[in-house]
C-alpha cells in the first residue's frame, strides 16, 4: 500500500513538471522614475557574463552607449548588471530580470545597486526595447516574459505593461521626473 502511495506521488510530482513563473510587485511609470537616478535611450554594444566573486551564480554585463538622457542625469557610456547569463556551457536562466544582446536599441531605467553597479529598476518592468512601428514610428516594447505574473502592493493582479510610442513614453518620464529632484549616474 505505502508503495502505491508513493508511486502515485511520485507521479503527481513528474506530471507537474518544473515551476517557472516568477512574481513581482507592478511598478508604473511614475514608480519606476521615482525609484531611478537616471532614464536612458541608448544602444547596446558589448554583452559579457562572468561568475560572482562567490562562484555562485552567472551575472551579465552590457555595455550601453547613451544616445539620450531622458531623465536625470548619466555619462555617455554605461554598464548595466543584471543575474542570469551563460559562462561556458552553463546558463542561468533568470526570470523577470533583463537580458541583453549587442545591437539592441533600449529604454532602461536605471538605478544604483548596495554594490555601487547599475541595474535596471523594477528588473524587466524598468527594460524597454525599441523597433519601428508599421509606420515608422519608434515603439517601446515591454520586455516582461509571458510567466511572470504581476501583483500590486495590495496583492491584487496588475496589468502587463504594454507597447507604446517611444516618444509618448519619454514625455510620461519627464512629467514625472520633473516632480523630483535629478540625481546623477557617476562614471
Amino acid at each position: 500500500m505505502l508503495h502505491r502511495i508513493l508511486l502515485a506521488c511520485l507521479a503527481v510530482a513528474l506530471m507537474a513538471g518544473p515551476a517557472t513563473a516568477s512574481t513581482f510587485v507592478a511598478m508604473d511609470t511614475a514608480e519606476l522614475v521615482a525609484a531611478s537616478e537616471s532614464v536612458i535611450q541608448g544602444e547596446v554594444v558589448e554583452v559579457y557574463s562572468f561568475w560572482n566573486q562567490g562562484g555562485t551564480a552567472v551575472m551579465t554585463e552590457a555595455r550601453v552607449v547613451v544616445n539620450e538622457v531622458v531623465a536625470g542625469q548619466a555619462p555617455a557610456e554605461v554598464v548595466v548588471r543584471t543575474f542570469g547569463g551563460r559562462v561556458g556551457d552553463y546558463v542561468l536562466e533568470a526570470h523577470g530580470f533583463p537580458t541583453f544582446q549587442e545591437g539592441q536599441k533600449v529604454l532602461l531605467f536605471l538605478q544604483r545597486s548596495s554594490d555601487q553597479t547599475l541595474r535596471v529598476t523594477g528588473y524587466r518592468l524598468g527594460e524597454f526595447r525599441l523597433a519601428a512601428g508599421r509606420n515608422g514610428e519608434l515603439i517601446a516594447h515591454p520586455t516582461l516574459e509571458q510567466g511572470v505574473k504581476l501583483l500590486r502592493a495590495d496583492g491584487t493582479p496588475a496589468p502587463r505593461p504594454e507597447a507604446v510610442s517611444v516618444e509618448i513614453l519619454k514625455n510620461q518620464i519627464r512629467a514625472f521626473a520633473a516632480e523630483r529632484p535629478a540625481r546623477e549616474i557617476a562614471k
